[in-house]
């Protein structure tokens, strides 16, 4: 039991640190951590992500992504276009704007990752990649895969 509530307190620090870290470096940008982890997604991604894409790649509620998207639009960051085939949904797209503070955006995120893999080689951060992605799939299944 001791090992299982030690991993939860430690996903649970690390998240938590790593939002910290994020929402101060994004600050000057006047830009929020979920506003910021929307466009990096979009910056290091696909360019025209459906929001409930958004909403299933950062676990965040519908409704929640869709209030940080308004915040982005009004802001001039994204514009949602109507998806062509499904007429309901909406693909988010890269303002010229959010082009001019890619770097920034992109910068901040890495410079998270250097400081997160510090004193961890490649090899095992790729170890402990594969290990949570399994833990996901675990959790997601409810251990039926």
């Amino acid at each position: 039991m001791v090992l299982v509530r030690n991993l939860w307190l430690a996903m649970k620090s690390v998240l938590r640190s790593a939002r910290r870290l994020i929402n101060m470096e994004l600050k000057p940008l006047g830009l929020s951590g979920a506003e910021g982890d929307i466009l990096f997604l979009l910056l290091t991604g696909s360019d025209q992500l459906q929001q409930e894409k958004l909403a299933e790649q950062l676990d965040i509620g519908k409704a929640a992504v869709s209030r940080v998207i308004d915040s982005l639009v009004a802001n001039g960051y994204v514009i949602r276009r109507q998806h062509s085939e499904d007429k309901r949904a909406y693909s988010i797209c890269l303002t010229d704007k959010a082009a001019l503070v890619s770097d920034e955006i992109i910068g901040i995120y890495d410079r998270l990752y250097a400081l997160a893999k510090m004193g961890i080689s490649d090899a095992e951060l790729a170890r402990v990649e594969a290990m949570l992605n399994q833990v996901s799939v675990n959790l997601q299944t409810g251990g039926n895969e």
